[in-house]
């Protein structure tokens, strides 16, 4: 009987990671830039420095996203994680808007700090400017 549960939820997991796809980085995207750029970004929220964070911002998006919502989204959440120690993993993957077409690119980075751990999701367009940022 636990086998075949097990067998089962072996199943289901083949299943589910075969509807999924990688996508690639565009070939306008360097890797390491990206990355990079993302590490960028992370430094400026770990230092708090938000104002910093909005100007990075792609122009259109600038005015959409404050720094004080940035620190009211993220501030808590870095105070309870505490000093960052490092990166535990980083990723990229390329994005096609299905709207106008423009290819982004997107790093993930997990980082590690003493009270926890925090995962930045960054968004970026062609110039590399920010056209999305998570924190989890």
């Amino acid at each position: 009987m636990k086998r075949n549960r097990i067998l089962l939820f072996v199943l289901l997991f083949l299943v589910i990671l075969s509807g999924c796809t990688s996508t690639k980085l565009a070939e306008s995207y360097d890797e390491n830039t990206v990355i990079e750029r993302g590490k960028k970004v992370v430094e400026l929220i770990n230092t708090q420095d938000f104002d910093l964070v909005n100007a990075e911002l792609r122009d259109d998006l600038e005015d959409q996203l404050t720094s004080d919502q940035l620190k009211g989204a993220m501030g808590q959440k870095l105070m309870d994680a505490g000093s960052f120690v490092e990166y535990q993993s980083v990723s990229t993957l390329g994005q096609k808007s299905k709207s106008t077409g423009e290819d982004y690119a997107t790093v993930v980075l997990v980082g590690e700090y003493e009270n926890g751990t925090l995962v930045f999701t960054v968004t970026m367009g062609s110039n590399l400017d920010l056209v999305g940022l998570y924190l989890k």
